[in-house]
């Protein structure tokens, strides 16, 4: 079952909630489909400013559903598939993102959120890239975009140890703008995304483009990269060990490898 968008705007902030009460929400191609389609048209929206990102239930996102990673995710490449066309979006989305996060950001839930421009976390809130445990590799330009922000030693350790972590880790690897208490998120981010609201639009996505622009190249390229990997992974037999030992809830056994 694919997560469930809802959208709706107030004084020039779109604010997109997903998920439903009860469950960690995951990933999958309807999941990346979704946001890309609201993404689209809050651009073409001249009513929109700003985007509010955040979730319900008990975790912002759990990452992706490995069973859709396994059987669906890129099976007909990666340049067609629905990652690749949220990515393409969020590169060249010039409206402020704005993110408020809670509970868990496992996976893409942590990598989205370098593609944000404010990040709130709530105190408490635990963060993982579990790649590497899984049998994958980084996505979302992360593997470009995280040592830029935290450097390659935290971001060799955050990566390839795929340990969890706290949002002071997270803020001081850049994923975030600043934590805060639980019972003040909503309200704190609602505060950054209205004050955007009231800027001047156009200066203010000139000047989002302009921060990012020297990137660009080097971005387009790690996704390329990232989805040649990204293709190989889910093809590989670790990845169907890393399943295996997911579903039966045991350690996965990497050991013939």
């Amino acid at each position: 079952m694919s997560v469930h968008f809802t959208a709706a705007i107030e004084q020039k902030v779109l604010h997109l909630r997903f998920g439903q009460a009860g469950v960690r929400n995951l990933m999958d191609d309807a999941w990346f489909d979704a946001l890309e389609a609201h993404l689209a048209e809050a651009d073409r929206n001249p009513a929109v400013r700003v985007v509010l990102l955040s979730a319900e239930g008990d975790a912002f996102c759990s990452g992706a559903n490995l069973k859709s990673v396994q059987h669906g995710l890129l099976a007909e490449g990666y340049a067609q598939s629905a990652l690749a066309r949220l990515l393409r979006r969020l590169t060249t989305f010039d409206k402020p993102l704005v993110a408020a996060v809670h509970g868990l950001a496992i996976g893409g839930g942590t990598t989205l959120l370098l593609h944000c421009d404010f990040v709130y976390a709530a105190e408490g809130t635990r963060f993982q890239m579990p790649f590497a445990k899984l049998g994958l590799v980084p996505e979302f330009g992360s593997s470009y975009l995280l040592p830029l922000s935290a450097g390659m030693r935290l971001a060799s350790e955050l990566v390839l140890l795929g340990e969890p972590f706290d949002a002071a880790t997270a803020l001081r690897a850049g994923l975030l703008t600043a934590v805060v208490p639980a019972e003040g998120l909503m309200a704190r981010a609602r505060q950054t995304a209205d004050a955007l609201a009231q800027m001047a639009p156009g200066p203010m996505a000139r000047s989002k483009h302009l921060l990012r622009q020297g990137h660009q190249a080097a971005l387009e390229a790690t996704f390329a990269a990232e989805g040649q990997a990204l293709q190989e992974s889910v093809q590989s037999p670790e990845l169907a060990e890393a399943v295996s030992a997911f579903l039966a809830k045991r350690a996965p056994d990497f050991s013939r490898f």
